[in-house]
């Protein structure tokens, strides 16, 4: 294990955070959000461990052969035997940590059921924001960023500046629709930072 860069691991010590993971083995892999969720158990046995992984702006996390030299921005690598699990991160806006309090505080996910009209029309008319910062808030809905936030309301016809509360009800189903949509083509076209094996 390689820590270069131990504030991405925060609130979770160095220490701690080789401890859990020397040894642990990945059993699973899932998303919430913006966030990767890796299951993993532990050497010692125990209660299974989640690493969360968050790219920010510019981070990536790949598996790479075991003689390819990790980047020069690469802030932890893993040894997995024949390959290493790289995060790296030039613009130190992510995260790798096993603190997965992030995670309780989003909002549903757009293309899920829970994700749901009429409550967050109740959600948009109790702020005075911008609907397009209302958008980028987690809490309100998961996974939402810059560019899909853009697009559903240049869909739905509706001003980024607009704030939130006054939009109309019409409004609100045109942008619950827009957002479902732009997510759904993005997935269809492959819109994702890939995986590199």
């Amino acid at each position: 294990m390689d820590v270069r860069r131990a504030k991405v691991l925060a609130p979770v010590s160095l220490r701690k955070f080789r401890r859990i993971l020397l040894g642990a083995k990945f059993t699973g892999l899932s998303r919430r959000g913006k966030y990767l969720l890796f299951q993993l158990r532990a050497k010692t046995g125990g209660e299974p461990v989640t690493l969360l992984g968050h790219l920010g702006m510019t981070g990536r996390i790949y598996l790479a052969r075991k003689n390819k030299r990790p980047p020069r921005h690469a802030a932890v690598v893993l040894d997995l035997g024949g390959e290493n699990f790289i995060y790296e991160d030039t613009r130190c806006f992510g995260r790798l940590t096993l603190d997965t309090s992030a995670v309780t505080k989003l909002g549903p996910e757009p293309l899920d059921n829970g994700f749901d009209q009429a409550a967050f029309a109740q959600s948009l008319k109790r702020s005075r924001q911008a609907v397009k910062i209302k958008l980028l808030d987690q809490t309100l809905i998961a996974g939402i960023g810059n560019i899909y936030a853009s697009e559903a309301l240049f869909r739905a016809r509706i001003p980024p500046r607009l704030p939130a509360r006054r939009l109309t009800l019409s409004q609100v189903a045109r942008l619950w629709r827009a957002i479902r949509k732009v997510l759904a083509e993005a997935i269809e076209c492959g819109s994702t930072v890939p995986f590199e094996f």
